[in-house]
């Protein structure tokens, strides 16, 4: 499974961001290593959820973190995909029985009916067995490569944005 593609989710974008400097290296690592990969994709889904936490921010943070967030997504050139039929009725037949909330279970369902590796930090996806083969480590040697210099100087200054991994929540 090292070829199938990467999926991340918003918990490993923001991750990148996050107060809990394990969970910000390990993101950032992912990140950095896989820039030049054609192989990581995200969803519409979690783009959106990732827009939502930092619209909760205040306008001058948005305005300093959206660059970082804008190049990346476009320099790295992360593939952006929409839900199958398949994987909608998946995610309804699975999800609730899985105790999933709906976003959780269509991203359960990607990463299955897809063969992906997820790259996450959510602690619910993390402890699920179905996703158990599927989930996305870094290896303990692994070194990291910095973003290129114009890259890397927005990431440090989109810093002023702070994730504590809460705003995820809908409840």
């Amino acid at each position: 499974m090292s070829d199938a593609a990467l999926l991340i989710d918003a918990s490993a974008f923001l991750g990148m961001h996050h107060q809990d400097d394990e969970i910000r290296l390990r993101s950032l690592a992912f990140f950095q290593n896989h820039f030049e990969s054609l192989q990581v994709c995200m969803n519409y889904e979690q783009i959106g959820i990732c827009d939502a936490v930092i619209w909760l921010q205040s306008r001058d943070v948005q305005d300093i973190y959206y660059p970082f967030m804008d190049n990346l997504h476009s320099d790295m050139k992360i593939q952006r995909a929409g839900y199958s039929f398949d994987e909608l009725y998946w995610a309804r037949k699975h999800g609730s029985d899985l105790g999933l909330k709906p976003e959780q279970a269509l991203l359960t369902a990607q990463v299955l009916r897809r063969g992906a590796r997820l790259v996450t930090n959510d602690p619910a996806m993390l402890a699920l067995s179905e996703l158990s083969a599927h989930l996305w480590t870094k290896a303990p040697t692994a070194q990291i490569a910095p973003f290129p210099r114009e890259l890397e100087a927005l990431y440090e200054d989109s810093r002023c944005f702070i994730y504590n991994g809460q705003e995820l929540s809908n409840g």
